[in-house]
């Protein structure tokens, strides 16, 4: 799902001085340098990512896969425009006397180009988010500037790539803004190890929450089953549960069913397309670390906000 500096996925949720809304996780002792460096932990991922999917897969492949020449020279963009990411990012930190990050040891679970594609959607899409979620929390007017110069370019990839896979490009008039917190859980999975000089990023990451892969069409009102990755702690039939839906303007609460160990029901509100994001919670209107079970889980919704 680390960093910022003008920021590759600047992710913090509160502005500088904010009136506390309980649906948002309050950031405590976070810096501009702290979230560059998170943004910049994510480029690393992003410019790793395309790197060894442009390496494993050739131009042949892509043909093999039902894609054309043109799909396969505009990642090799992509790919530039995430190495270029890490660069400037890199350089903003030593310039600003900090040690930048350096690139881990990642598992991206690609096996072909189908599934390559797919993972570059979700990246991206939770790049744009990440961004977008930390952009109130930037105290230098410069480094705002810079972070939301990658934002559009994200999501100008995002839309792209969602497009070559046959989604629509933009379901949404708004983009949902995640937390560092929730950014950090979706990106964790993929990262295996990092290098001990990198130190410990003021991040928390929630289990793991998925869709269960069994839910096919997902649409609005439709109900899902999404899975933890470990039992909740507690958990009862005579516990209440609230799926919270992330978007621009506050999380939307409907109720979730805890089935068994690992298991909830809820039912997809109004108003959520494409790329959508929901966590687990013990209590309606409450996002915070006291109040998520887990999650995010990434859920694409069929269809637009435009289109009955």
């Amino acid at each position: 799902m680390k960093y910022m500096l003008a920021t590759s996925l600047l992710l913090a949720v509160c502005s500088s001085h904010p009136t506390l809304r309980r649906d948002v996780q309050p950031t405590v002792n976070i810096t501009d340098a702290d979230i560059l460096q998170y943004a910049l932990t994510l480029e690393h991922l992003e410019d790793k990512f395309y790197r060894e999917g442009l390496a494993n897969f050739t131009l042949e492949d892509f043909k093999k896969a039902g894609y054309g020449e043109v799909l396969y020279e505009n990642l090799k963009e992509v790919s530039y425009d995430e190495k270029t990411h890490v660069s400037f990012l890199t350089q903003a930190l030593a310039a600003a006397n900090a040690t930048p990050v350096q690139e881990c040891t990642y598992a991206f679970g690609v096996t072909d180009v189908h599934s390559f594609l797919a993972t570059a959607s979700i990246l991206e899409g939770v790049g744009v988010s990440a961004y977008l979620g930390a952009a109130a929390s930037i105290m230098e007017k410069l480094y705002l500037t810079a972070a939301a110069s990658i934002l559009t370019v994200e999501a100008r990839h995002s839309s792209y790539i969602r497009k070559v896979t046959k989604q629509s490009p933009f379901p949404q008039a708004f983009d949902a803004p995640l937390s560092l917190d929730q950014v950090y859980t979706l990106a964790a999975p993929f990262i295996v190890a990092c290098p001990e000089s990198n130190g410990v990023l003021p991040v928390k990451a929630f289990p793991r929450l998925s869709v269960d892969p069994t839910c096919n069409g997902i649409a609005t009102n439709k109900t899902i089953t999404l899975q933890t990755s470990e039992p909740v702690a507690d958990a009862g039939k005579d516990k209440k549960y609230f799926a919270a839906w992330i978007s621009v303007t506050g999380p939307t609460f409907v109720d979730a069913t805890f089935d068994q160990g690992k298991r909830f029901s809820t039912v997809v509100p109004v108003g959520f397309h494409g790329q959508s994001y929901v966590v687990i919670t013990k209590e309606s209107g409450c996002v915070t670390d006291d109040c998520v079970v887990a999650g995010p889980a990434i859920v694409e919704v069929e269809g637009a906000n435009g289109v009955m």
